[in-house]
């Protein structure tokens, strides 16, 4: 699985820690979501 921004592969422990995401399908380390949004995306809780 490769980050949708950077094509970086994105490890099973940056998804357990925190430091990349699934969002709809695509998986996002965090900055590069932030910097492609502008925003950190919201946990649901």
């Amino acid at each position: 699985m490769n980050c949708a921004l950077c094509n970086e592969f994105v490890e099973e422990n940056e998804l357990v820690c925190g430091e990349a995401l699934e969002v709809d399908g695509e998986y996002w380390h965090s900055e590069c979501y932030v910097e492609y949004y502008g925003e950190e995306l919201e946990e649901a809780v």
